[in-house]
This record gives structure tokens, C-alpha cells and sequence, in this order.
């Protein structure tokens, strides 16, 4: 137990340290507000088209989009100050979601069209607040990884339970005008902050930041390893397989007898906290002899079993329960992946890396998307049970082929 204590402890410390509290507050009230509008906006296109093509093409629009501003973000942020991108881009965002407040009774094309755009921009921020993170933090990135994805989910866990909420209770109008609020208060956290130069430019010290491991030793670029390689084909499925099983909850929940309003919300938040439960266990266990390849394929065989069996029983609550524990499994890969990655790729290419980690979960989305338009015909309970247990057979195949990291990597 002790150990356990102390483990929890040391997740605790990047939300209480000078060097990253402010920035993980910014990034993850930004979250919210992205979670509210990952919610609202598709609630609101379906509420006003009635149609499972018109809501995946907004889920697959907003992917595109993401794709393009992840890799301009990435990109500038390497080059950049980071603090000021995330400003701007917060900005942005908060003047966006104010506009769509009046258009669905205007003009629900144009709700559409910038709704895709509003759940595409955090993308554009994303890698300099990911590289910022690890930049400050570079000593003990394993409990950095645990606490800026637990963070991460408990934003999006209560983002779309809020919006749903919100949606209920007032409208687009109401949940859109809380959102604006989510991005002004991650401005007002942020703007106290010195800057965050990225690598290789002075720092506020006047010394060039160096680029180190998190064992102190000169960090090799890295950036096509096999670990980064393994992390990216990761990345890419689990995000094809989120995107089938998110779009094709919509109908499916829909269909079901006695299913309340907010089931797709109230699923959602259950894969949060279960994910949260994951998070927590990934963190406090120690990973230094264990292949990241073995956790990937052991993670791919769940994901695609869980997703089969979450539409065995026609019920909402065993949907949920299915995707709670998806979140529990997802935990420990999201935990590793990360760490390992930040400690072998230097500081200078950490933003641009993370930009085209994120776009390879876009693109993934994004096929998941095309798919569900492709057999939109289909029952949703049919085409899940099916999706799963194909991609519990084939993605860990693909997996068992690629690269295996070096015997000792990095804890």
C-alpha cells in the first residue's frame, strides 16, 4: 500500500509544480471546452439533418481539418514561442464557438462548416502544449504521461456529460455560451506564464535548453525508432476503431428502448472514468521490463473484443459498462507510449513529432469515418459486432510484424 501511496503521490506532483501547473490548468480547461463542442455540435447536426451521413461527414470533416492544423501547429511550434500559439489559438476558438451561437436557426450549413472547423482547431495547439509539457517536466515523463492524460480524460469525460447537460437543459444556445467561457478562463490561466521558447532558442534564463533523457544522458533524436513506429500504427487503429464505435453509437443508442437523451454522453463519460482507473494503474507500476510491443498487442485483442461485445446485450447500461472497461484497457498504452516516446526524441523535434502523432490518429478517425459512411446501410449493432472482431484478429498481426524495441528500454 505504502508504494501505491507513494506512486500516487508522484502523479500528483506536475498538477502542484511551478514548472507545469499553469500550463496543464490552461491545456486542460481548453479540453473541456473541446469536449463540450465534440458534443454539441454533433448533437446539433444531427437534431438538424436527421441523417448518419450528414453526422459522420462532420465527424470525418473535423478529422481532415484536425490533420491539416496538427501538422501547421507542429510545425510553428518547434520554432516558436508556445506560450503565445496557445494564446492565440485559445482566442480563436472562444471567437469561433461565439459565432455558431446563432446560426442553427440561420444557417445550418454554416453551423456545420464551422462547427468542423471549432473541433478541429485544438488541433493546431495541441503538439506546442504536448512538447511544452515534456520540455518542463523532462525529469520523471512517465508521471508527467499518467497526469497529462488523466487530466486529459477527466476534460473530456465531463466535456461531453456537460454538453449533453447543457444541450438538454437549454439548447445549443446555452451549452455553446458555457463554451465560450471554457477557452477565456484557459487565456486567463495561461497569460501569468513566462514563455516557453522551443528548443534550441534562448530560454528565459538566457541559456539554451538541453536536450536530455529522462535518465540525463544526450537523448537521440529518434524519431523513426520502432518504438515511435509501433506508437503511430497504435495511434492510428485504436482511433479507426473510437470513430466506428463513437458515430455508430449515435443510431444505436437512438434505437434502443428506454435509452435516456444523454445515453451517448453518459457512455462517453463511462469510458472516462474507466479510463481514469487505467491511467492511474499505468502510472504507478513500474514498466521497465516490459516490451511496449507486448502491451500494444494485448491492448489491440481488448479494444476489438469489448467493442464486439458491447452491442451483445441490446441494453445502454451494458454499453456503457463495455466502454468503461475500454477506458481501463487503454490505460496502461497510453501510459507507456507516451513515456518512451518523449524520452528518446529530442526537445527540438518533440512538437513536430507529437503534431504527426496526432495526425496519424486523425487520419485513422478519419477511415473509420469513411467506413461507417460506406456501409451506412448496415445495422449498427451488426457492423460493430463484425468491426470488432476483425480488428481483434488483424490489428494485432500487423503489430507482431513491426520492429521490436531495444530489450531494455528506458522505464
Amino acid at each position: 500500500m505504502t508504494g501505491r501511496w507513494e506512486g500516487s503521490k508522484r502523479l500528483a506532483r506536475p498538477f502542484t509544480d511551478k514548472r507545469s501547473r499553469r500550463l496543464l490548468a490552461a491545456f486542460l480547461v481548453s479540453e473541456l471546452g473541446d469536449g463540450i463542442t465534440a458534443v454539441v455540435v454533433p448533437l446539433g447536426v444531427y437534431a438538424l439533418s436527421d441523417s448518419v451521413i450528414a453526422l459522420a461527414s462532420t465527424f470525418l470533416g473535423r478529422m481532415l481539418a484536425g490533420t491539416l492544423f496538427a501538422a501547421a501547429g507542429g510545425a510553428i511550434a518547434d520554432f516558436t514561442d508556445r506560450r503565445r500559439l496557445l494564446l492565440a489559438s485559445y482566442a480563436v476558438r472562444a471567437v469561433l464557438v461565439a459565432v455558431l451561437i446563432p446560426l442553427p436557426g440561420t444557417n445550418p450549413a454554416a453551423f456545420a462548416v464551422i462547427g468542423v472547423i471549432v473541433g478541429a482547431a485544438g488541433s493546431f495547439d495541441n503538439p506546442a502544449a504536448e512538447s511544452a509539457l515534456r520540455t518542463s517536466y523532462k525529469h520523471d515523463l512517465q508521471s508527467l504521461a499518467a497526469a497529462r492524460k488523466s487530466g486529459k480524460t477527466v476534460s473530456q469525460m465531463v466535456g461531453p456529460a456537460v454538453g449533453g447537460l447543457l444541450f438538454g437543459l437549454g439548447g445549443l444556445t446555452l451549452a455553446l455560451g458555457i463554451n465560450v467561457l471554457t477557452f477565456v478562463l484557459a487565456l486567463t490561466l495561461l497569460a501569468p506564464r513566462q514563455s516557453m521558447p522551443a528548443a534550441g532558442r534562448k530560454a528565459a534564463g538566457g541559456r539554451k535548453a538541453k536536450v536530455k533523457s529522462s535518465s540525463g544522458t544526450p537523448a537521440p533524436k529518434g524519431r523513426f525508432s520502432p518504438v515511435v513506429t509501433m506508437s503511430f500504427f497504435s495511434a492510428a487503429s485504436a482511433s479507426f476503431l473510437v470513430a466506428v464505435g463513437t458515430v455508430l453509437a449515435v443510431p444505436y443508442l437512438a434505437g434502443l428502448p428506454n435509452a435516456p437523451d444523454g445515453a451517448y454522453g453518459f457512455a462517453l463519460s463511462a469510458y472516462g472514468i474507466g479510463a481514469l482507473v487505467g491511467l492511474w494503474a499505468a502510472g504507478v507500476t513500474s514498466w521497465s521490463t516490459i516490451r511496449l510491443k507486448s502491451v500494444l498487442v494485448f491492448s489491440a485483442v481488448a479494444f476489438g473484443i469489448i467493442t464486439a461485445l458491447s452491442v451483445s446485450v441490446p441494453r445502454w447500461e451494458v454499453f456503457a459498462a463495455a466502454w468503461f472497461i475500454w477506458g481501463i484497457a487503454f490505460g496502461p498504452e497510453d501510459v507507456l507510449s507516451d513515456a518512451r516516446v518523449a524520452s528518446i526524441v529530442s526537445d527540438g523535434w518533440l512538437a513536430r513529432v507529437y503534431a504527426l502523432w496526432s495526425i496519424m490518429g486523425k487520419l485513422g478517425a478519419a477511415g473509420g469515418y469513411v467506413l461507417v459512411i460506406a456501409i451506412s446501410g448496415l445495422a449498427a449493432q451488426s457492423a460493430l459486432q463484425a468491426i470488432g472482431l476483425l480488428y481483434a484478429l488483424f490489428i494485432p498481426i500487423v503489430l507482431m510484424c513491426l520492429r521490436r524495441e531495444p530489450r531494455n528500454p528506458a522505464g
